[in-house]
């Protein structure tokens, strides 16, 4: 009896935990960090993958997990890492490339829900985790100026196997998505880049998008590029020294009719590298 008593604590522990690092997760900015961008070797290669939840560019920091990692073949289909591993600070995941070509390698997290609100004498902004369905239940006596919002965010980076590929992916036709007009086998240090972003299978425009080269813990500038996207979507930069880069691109709109959300704040986080001219 003691012994099963000790599993359920056990059970309830893990549960909470599991949340906890959840929250933390998506407070922060996820990304996928490739050991190679590309892979030249005859009969391929294995490439492993750090993913984490962080602020700060390519600094490890929370544990985002892997476990609905996919890689996009060249001809669409998808497949699993061959291995998963979850640490402390970070999540790693390896597989064996194969097949000739570019694939994407993706982690899609699931829509989660946030409900914000006012409350007290003063007003206090608060927030909690529940959906309009779900807030009710949950909000004070009180509470004004409610509003729920639909998060969710694309992690990406492409890796190319000898020869890029003509043909860019198919939309998922919604939330923000990113395609790369520039194959990210051929950005190039000093050269323009030029990628396009769509909101629900559309190009849109108004995106804002903000590119950092890796090495901001040793330099004193963030040497931030800033850009938006404009009438169709297109957004343009050109990357100035050769590194591996972070693109972070959001954006916000009202949703109608819609019984979960009142607004939906999506985001693409795209990790490339510019080689040297």
């Amino acid at each position: 009896m003691l012994s099963k008593k000790i599993s359920i604590v056990t059970v309830l522990c893990s549960m909470v935990a599991g949340l906890a690092f959840s929250t933390v997760a998506n407070a922060h900015p996820r990304w996928i960090l490739p050991s190679h961008f590309s892979i030249s070797k005859e009969g391929g290669d294995w490439l492993t993958f750090d993913v984490t939840a962080s602020h700060g560019t390519f600094v490890l920091d929370k544990p985002a997990g892997a476990e609905n990692a996919r890689i996009v073949m060249p001809d669409g289909r998808q497949e699993r890492p061959d291995a998963i591993l979850r640490g402390k600070r970070r999540s790693v995941f390896d597989f064996h490339f194969t097949e000739e070509g570019t694939h994407r390698v993706q982690i899609n997290n699931f829509p989660s829900y946030v409900t914000q609100y006012k409350a007290g004498k003063r007003d206090t902004r608060k927030r909690l985790r529940a959906s309009k369905v779900e807030r009710d239940a949950l909000l004070p006596e009180g509470a004004r100026d409610v509003v729920s919002t639909l998060n969710y965010t694309r992690a990406e980076t492409y890796i190319t196997v000898g020869k890029p590929s003509d043909k860019p992916f198919p939309l998922e036709g919604k939330y923000l998505e990113l395609q790369p007009e520039t194959n990210p086998a051929d950005i190039v240090a000093t050269e323009p880049v030029r990628f396009q972003l769509f909101f629900n299978g559309k190009a849109q425009a108004g995106v804002k998008a903000e590119i950092t080269r890796d090495g901001t813990l040793y330099r004193n500038q963030q040497e931030q590029i800033d850009v938006v996207s404009d009438e169709q979507g297109f957004i343009e930069f050109t990357p100035e020294v050769a590194g591996r880069y972070l693109l972070k691109a959001s954006h916000k709109a009202p949703i109608a009719n819609n019984p979960l959300a009142d607004n939906m704040n999506v985001a693409v986080h795209l990790t490339f590298e510019a080689v040297l001219p």
